[in-house]
């Protein structure tokens, strides 16, 4: 029944977008090819994805298309100025020596016969087939140089005695620049921003998606014995053997991590695959500070302990904080993963911290306020993070770093700071399970103008509070779990 259902809720969904363009309460668009389902979610889907059903151009497309045709009705608006000044007698006169008695050298109507031509050639190729290249601008932009160049050399700018007529000079220049204007536009707005708003897509609506793409691939279901304990081939990793590759933790419980079937056969998108691209980077580059030596102590406080390096790979200034503390690894470890969102209700650093994005199992976008620092020296600071989690020889880490989410863009209120790899490390404490070494790594840009002392300052502070107000949280989290 389940399944019949679920066939029946797809077909409806399809006739749904084949009559109205979208599936309303999802905001996507769907079509199967090849026994699969493939989505573009967002609410600006634009023709020029392969998937998609829109009819309708992307708004940056059409402004494309308008230039191309101002461009032609400017150059005929000239050309048309231009035999007024000629010396004719009368409008019609001017017009037959331009057009019906043409010559190259004499006559400016073939630069508007050009501007018609790309005009044509423009709206054919990515107005009404929705070319996604450039190619066929090039050619334009090439044909109409070499036309010009040809005219320029060519062309009797003062003839039969007639004086120089200045709109012949403006003429040929406005057609060499709209040309120009039109050949950027395209490559510089049209096809990139077009490239970002299908990306954008991708992460309209966060669903759940498998990391066992191997599975997915030979449409195998998940074994029993391999739900609790797996192993992830890291993105780029094309030997089943990496020396990389870790062994995953069982998925939480409010984080709802856990991956479905469904997802399984479903295929990573590709701004879901640059994310992972990150992970993996983040890990190795946590695991590389892990094993980098020459620290040098900021501040010391009892237990905790706030260090700093400059590493050369990073070209950047990385603290860290050390701190023991009296929970196990993988009690403060889950505690991190699933309860972020509630972290600024003990944390008083932060601001908001909220999840935006669940890429995977292992791995999610957040978003995160940083409250100001240093007695306000340092203002507040909002980021955008990846974090990537797991368990590498016997240790449970999360790997973060900076990211985009193109529905989060800068605020006005908020300097916008960015994240580099790093992570928090839980160690084991050696005969006492219920204790454990936190070590942070933190690697961040705050951007603006602020002094390294004052940088410093902000952080190592930062730090040391972090640390503060994780102890009482530890304590809450003890006494919730003996009530």
């Amino acid at each position: 029944m389940v399944s019949v259902s679920g066939a029946r809720e797809q077909k409806a969904r399809q006739a749904g977008t084949a009559i109205y363009g979208s599936v309303h309460n999802q905001n996507m668009t769907s079509r199967v090819e090849d026994d699969h389902d493939t989505y573009v979610y967002g609410p600006e889907r634009i023709s020029t994805h392969p998937y998609s059903h829109c009819s309708t151009i992307s708004s940056v497309r059409r402004t494309f298309c308008l230039i191309a045709l101002f461009d032609l009705c400017f150059c005929f608006i000239l050309w048309v100025i231009y035999t007024q000044l000629t010396g004719s007698e009368t409008v019609w006169e001017a017009f037959e020596q331009q057009v019906a008695n043409y010559n190259f050298k004499t006559s400016l109507f073939d630069t508007v016969m050009v501007a018609a031509l790309r005009f044509v050639l423009i709206e054919l190729g990515y107005a009404l087939f929705r070319l996604n290249h450039w190619w066929l601008i090039a050619i334009s932009t090439s044909l109409t140089c070499i036309f010009l160049i040809a005219k320029v050399f060519l062309f009797e700018f003062s003839h039969a005695g007639k004086p120089e007529n200045p709109l012949s000079y403006i003429l040929l220049l406005a057609s060499f620049i709209l040309t120009w204007i039109e050949t950027w536009f395209l490559d510089f707005k049209v096809l990139p921003t077009e490239k970002k708003i299908l990306l954008k897509g991708t992460h309209g609506q966060p669903n759940e998606r498998s990391s066992l793409l191997r599975h997915a691939e030979e449409g195998n279901s998940i074994p029993d014995d391999d739900k609790d304990t797996r192993y992830y081939s890291p993105a780029g990793s094309d030997d089943e053997s990496d020396m990389d590759r870790y062994r995953s933790v069982p998925s939480t419980r409010s984080h709802s991590r856990k991956a479905s079937q469904s997802s399984i056969n479903s295929m990573l998108f590709n701004q879901d695959l640059e994310y992972l691209k990150i992970a993996k980077g983040a890990m190795d580059m946590l695991w590389e500070l892990v094993r980098e030596e020459g620290w040098t102590i900021e501040k010391e406080r009892e237990e905790d302990v706030v260090r700093s390096a400059y590493i050369k790979k990073l070209k950047r200034k990385i603290y860290k904080l050390e701190c023991i503390l009296d929970i196990s690894p993988k009690e403060l470890w889950l505690d991190t993963i699933e309860n972020i969102n509630e972290s600024p209700s003990w944390n008083p650093t932060l601001l908001e911290a909220r999840t935006l994005q669940v890429v995977d199992d292992r791995t999610d976008i957040s978003y995160n306020i940083a409250a100001e620092a240093a007695g306000g020296l340092v203002s507040a600071r909002d980021f955008i993070n990846l974090r990537h989690w797991g368990e590498k020889d016997q240790t449970l880490f999360i790997a973060v770093d900076g990211a985009t989410f193109p529905d989060m863009p800068p605020q006005k209120k908020y300097v916008r700071g960015v994240s580099g790899p790093g992570g928090m490390v839980f160690h084991r404490i050696e005969g006492q399970p219920n204790k454990c070494r936190l070590d942070w790594y933190l690697n961040t840009n705050l951007k603006g103008w602020i002094p390294q002392a004052a940088i410093d300052q902000g952080l190592t502070s930062v730090l040391m509070d972090y640390s503060k107000y994780l102890r009482l949280h530890i304590l809450e989290i003890k006494t919730r779990n003996i009530s």
